[in-house]
Formats: structure tokens, C-alpha cells, sequence
């Protein structure tokens, strides 16, 4: 268990979401049980998880941590299905004052393309402005955001996109 930690907390160092300086910082987990499996690159994280490193932060009931040719591909976080809360996530982006926020039922962080996959009751809020949806889709690097409605009758995305201050 220990070797896989370690090798999740020097390989997530790059990752470029967060402000430059928390790539250099350690990354810190807690949970109320963990499960390593090193030889599959896998580690399942249970019970109030939390994930820190610098700016970027993650939480949710339950974290999936993926290993591939010593790099992290993907973490994702997800509620569990009788929860009240949502499954968070944060970072704090170089170029603004504003932290990047992300709520819903399953985050996916695909760590090496920079994009978040959100489902269930999908929001996010970057700057001043908002969306949501059932489900959505944001390209860090490139600043799109994709939505899409539920399948039930009324469901609709919301969005709130504020003009620029002069």
C-alpha cells in the first residue's frame, strides 16, 4: 500500500490544474478505509475522502484512483446513491482570483487530457458564471464547457454567464 501512495503522490505532482507551485506539494488523502491494488494500478478510497494538493481539492463518499505506466490517468469521486451531498471539486487556476468549482453524483478527472466528466445534478462554477445539467463536460485547457439535460420531461440546462467587468 505504502509504494502505490507513494507513486500516486509523485506522479499526480504535474498535473496542471491547479496553480503552478501545488504540483510540488505532496498530496494528501484521507478516509475512513483505503484499498491498494498495485498490481491492477487501482486504489479505492472509502468514507468522507477527502484529496488536497495546494489549491486543488476533492471530495466525496467514495475516490477511484487509476495508475498506468507510473502516472495518474483518472480519479474519479462519486456519492453514494442515498446521499444528501454531492461529490466536490476545486482548484484554483493561475490566470484568476476565482477558484474552478464542480459538484455532482460522479466526477471523473481524466488527469492527462485536463477534462472533467460530470453526471448527476451536474454543476460548476467558474469566475461569476454557472452551469448545470444532468450531465457536463469541461476541457480545462481549452475553457468549453459541454451540457446536456436529463431524459425526463422538463429537464433542461442551465446556464448564467455574466458580461466582463470594464
Amino acid at each position: 500500500m505504502k509504494h502505490l501512495l507513494l507513486l500516486i503522490l509523485t506522479v499526480c505532482g504535474p498535473t496542471a490544474l491547479a496553480l503552478p507551485a501545488d504540483s510540488d506539494l505532496p498530496i494528501q488523502i484521507s478516509a475512513d478505509a483505503g484499498t491498494v491494488n498495485e498490481t491492477e494500478g487501482i486504489s479505492t478510497y472509502s468514507g468522507n475522502v477527502t484529496i488536497d494538493q495546494g489549491s486543488m481539492h476533492i471530495s466525496a463518499d467514495e475516490v477511484e484512483v487509476i495508475v498506468a505506466d507510473s502516472e495518474v490517468i483518472q480519479i474519479t469521486a462519486r456519492t453514494n446513491k442515498n446521499s444528501a451531498r454531492l461529490a466536490h471539486y476545486e482548484h484554483q487556476p493561475e490566470d484568476t482570483d476565482s477558484p474552478v468549482l464542480a459538484e455532482a453524483r460522479l466526477i471523473t478527472y481524466m488527469v492527462q487530457e485536463e477534462r472533467l466528466h460530470l453526471s448527476g445534478q451536474a454543476m460548476l462554477k467558474q469566475m461569476s458564471d454557472s452551469f448545470s445539467g444532468e450531465q457536463l463536460y469541461y476541457d480545462v485547457n481549452q475553457g468549453i464547457v459541454d451540457l446536456k439535460s436529463g431524459d425526463a420531461d422538463g429537464d433542461r440546462i442551465q446556464m448564467v454567464i455574466n458580461p466582463k467587468q470594464k
